[in-house]
């Protein structure tokens, strides 16, 4: 069995999958295919470990990338081992690269002001709920683009991320502080199957903070990061912060996450007041 053919048959049995998750793995493999059409027509039983480690190097350039696309690898082998299309995953022998994480600050006090002012704008308006969201309930960015308006209850002041939503695949209550409680009470009363991000989404984000000074320099998951340190500061409860972002333990938010460098008592208490 090629491994180009083997690709698409193994695509074919993720269908239970979210359509985000179907699309990376659609993605990382034909960009491993059309990067070298010649090797991914070998048979899965002719490859080898150098073979494949080059492959993925010569196609991923960051450590983060080539984790990724080892990962779907790998996945894809162990697919061909279970039909005998090969008697070894050759992607086991090959190393996870290191990946050095950056220092990431959080959105200054005037820079959140001047978003938020952005997004009330009558031609952004209609997304105003989804970053409110983003920035004042630390919600990752594809759990925000899932949730309807069922799963925000105002009156208990927590948000519902389901198993389906949530990145990790647990159910967890997000609370809702007095700062997002008043961006999403306006926009409470609509249809509750309703999705919380409005149509055209992705593009009308971008073009937001394009409008607030952020085009080209906007850093991925910097809202995320700045609720978490503003809730660090505000409250010194690392716990309770943990339930909120969803995380297994407490390390990865004090290796990554929480860094309150600039940020003032009175900022973090007027950023959730």
């Amino acid at each position: 069995m090629r491994f180009s053919e083997g690709f698409f048959l193994y695509l074919q049995t993720k269908g239970n999958l979210r359509p985000e998750s179907l699309k990376d793995i659609r993605y990382l493999g034909k960009r491993l295919i059309k990067s070298n059409p010649k090797l991914s027509k070998c048979n899965f039983s002719e490859f080898s470990v150098s073979e494949c480690e080059k492959w993925l190097s010569q196609t991923f350039s960051t450590p983060s990338q080539f984790n990724k696309a080892r990962t779907m690898l790998h996945g894809v082998f162990e697919f061909a081992l279970r039909r005998e299309w090969c008697d070894k995953n050759p992607i086991k022998l090959i190393e996870r690269r290191r990946i050095i994480e950056k220092e990431i600050s959080s959105l200054t006090f005037s820079q959140i002001k001047n978003l938020i002012k952005t997004a009330k704008m009558p031609k952004h308006k209609e997304c105003l709920p989804a970053i409110g969201l983003l920035m004042f309930a630390g919600v990752r960015p594809r759990e925000v683009h899932r949730l309807t308006w069922k799963d925000i209850d105002l009156e208990e002041n927590s948000i519902t991320i389901h198993s389906l939503c949530s990145k990790t695949g647990g159910v967890r209550q997000v609370e809702i502080c007095s700062s997002l409680k008043r961006l999403l009470a306006p926009f409470a009363n609509g249809q509750k199957n309703e999705r919380v991000c409005p149509k055209n989404w992705q593009k009308r984000w971008r073009d937001i903070r394009n409008d607030s000074g952020f085009k080209n320099v906007w850093v991925q998951d910097i809202l995320r990061h700045t609720y978490a340190s503003y809730h660090a500061k505000r409250f010194k409860d690392l716990p309770r912060l943990q339930l909120n972002m969803g995380h297994y333990d407490l390390s990865l938010l004090r290796s990554r996450y929480v860094n309150m460098r600039g940020i003032s008592h009175t900022d973090a208490r007027d950023f959730f007041s």
